[in-house]
């Protein structure tokens, strides 16, 4: 009887594999964090502008160190003003102003839901590439799932207003999926965009913020301060940001995007213990829906 020798590839690989699942894990609590947090800021003291000024001044102390190496010196200018805008000013402002109007749950099934959407339709008309048949489906599912979601009164205390929200949200899904395909399209590398966006967001904003924006900083406390700061500043546009660049290499961009489709669900039920907000019946069949659609929109195959 011969006893086969041990794998030395697979043996190394294990572990790898190992630490990219807990890296897409910890990004899947980043992202929804960042909702969960967000609708927390936005229904305290401080205003969505002061939430926006520290997320960027933040974010570029935090990537000081890595700007002048990883600076995109050969990118017209107009594409860095472009990708900053996308993910930037515009996002953050359309994202919070949502979600002064509609709860957390509906921000992280219509923010995160309608993704896959926008960037095949993106994708269709500027590249000519149509989605197969099962993205087309799982397309038409999510829809099915975000008019569920439109239905939703019984969420908390909805006011007539909801509706705001949920534009806001299709809306900042929109302009975020320009940014998925454009990064792709003019092959920015992650260290790139990690420097670039709160570079050129915060050159342009918090000039425009200390002189006429409004402002709550000095009444709000210092809790409320270092949590929007740091969250914010640190959480999806650095930390994250790493963590799905790592996910990526190693699980591969359908695995990642297929854990991530669990970014609605998680928010569902972390705004119950940190928000109080219990979803109704509604919300919780279309983040069930919804959830289907994103699995088959992003080409995951049940083997």
């Amino acid at each position: 009887m011969t006893v086969s020798a041990p794998n030395p590839v697979l043996e190394n690989e294990t572990p790898r594999l190992l630490l990219g699942w807990l890296v897409a894990i910890l990004l899947l609590f980043i992202w929804s964090g960042w909702v969960v947090i967000s609708r927390y800021g936005v229904i305290q003291t401080l205003t969505i502008y002061d939430m926006v000024a520290l997320r960027f001044l933040v974010a570029v102390i935090a990537v000081s160190p890595l700007i002048r190496k990883n600076w995109p010196y050969d990118i017209p200018q107009w594409k860095i003003l472009a990708l900053s805008a996308c993910t930037g000013v515009p996002f953050l402002l359309i994202s919070f102003t949502g979600m002064q109007f509609a709860p957390a749950s509906h921000a992280g099934i219509l923010l995160n839901g309608t993704l896959p959407v926008f960037a095949a339709i993106i994708t269709w008309i500027g590249f000519r590439q149509a989605p197969g048949l099962v993205k087309c489906l799982g397309m038409i599912v999510i829809l099915i799932g975000c008019t569920l979601i439109g239905w939703d009164r019984g969420t908390g205390a909805l006011g007539p207003d909801v509706w705001i929200g949920h534009v806001c949200f299709v809306l900042g899904s929109l302009i975020l999926s320009i940014y998925m395909v454009a990064t792709k399209l003019w092959n920015i590398q992650p260290l790139q965009a990690l420097v670039v966006v709160p570079v050129v967001n915060a050159y342009f904003y918090l000039p425009m913020y200390i002189l006429f924006l409004p402002k709550s900083v000095g009444a709000a406390p210092w809790s409320e301060i270092l949590l929007q700061g740091l969250y914010q500043g640190l959480g999806p546009s650095v930390v994250g940001l790493l963590c799905f660049t790592y996910a990526v290499k190693v699980l591969g961009s359908t695995r990642t995007a297929a854990m991530m489709a669990g970014v609605p669900a998680l928010v569902a039920l972390l705004a119950i213990p940190f928000l109080g907000e219990w979803p109704s019946f509604l919300v919780w069949s279309g983040l069930a829906v919804t959830t289907v659609g994103i699995l088959l929109s992003v080409g995951l195959k049940v083997r």
